[in-house]
């Protein structure tokens, strides 16, 4: 029996539904963006955020893969960073890949929401970390946030492991 393609459409989901819990963090002194990320198994940094925040990166001896959640999507993790962390009354130092984010100053995954016990009210739209509470930021927040973010002209056929920010860390480590 043949039966015919059904054809659907995608609902429109209200902006408060789609937005992700994000708030401002310091790191390595400098204000950043950050995503909290519960499907992610690591913990990331734009390298063009590592470099205007001064951050000390490395060259890895082991790369590994980033894999997302689509098949096909694939990246070669080749950098770290090892970068102090402050919000509210908590300061730790963290390890983070250097991976070229779009929105984001730094993505915090599983590795970081364990170790410090962070708890994300998505009803409420707050974040709890070791006690403490915020609320995290409304999609016009989130925008203004994103928006002040340098964007690097994704126009160029420059490869996503080549960017000037990766380059110049390479170029650093090479020193």
């Amino acid at each position: 029996m043949k039966t015919r393609a059904r054809v659907g459409r995608r609902p429109l989901i209200p902006r408060i539904e789609d937005t992700g819990l994000t708030m401002f963090m310091t790191v390595n002194g400098l204000e950043a963006i950050v995503l909290f990320d519960s499907g992610s198994t690591s913990d990331s940094i734009s390298p063009e955020f590592a470099k205007v925040a001064g951050c000390r990166t490395f060259e890895l001896e082991n790369p590994t893969q980033l894999q997302l959640g689509c098949s096909g999507s694939k990246s070669t993790i080749s950098h770290g960073a090892q970068v102090p962390i402050r919000v509210g009354d908590t300061a730790v130092d963290v390890y983070l890949d250097v991976v070229n984010l779009d929105r984001y100053d730094v993505v915090f995954g599983t590795p970081f929401l364990r170790r410090l016990g962070v708890l994300l009210d998505f009803k409420n739209s707050v974040i709890i970390i070791q006690g403490q509470r915020f609320t995290a930021l409304t999609p016009l927040e989130e925008d203004v946030g994103a928006s002040r973010r340098k964007h690097v002209n994704r126009g160029n056929q420059t490869p996503s492991n080549q960017t000037p920010a990766i380059r110049s860390m390479r170029t650093r480590a090479s020193e």
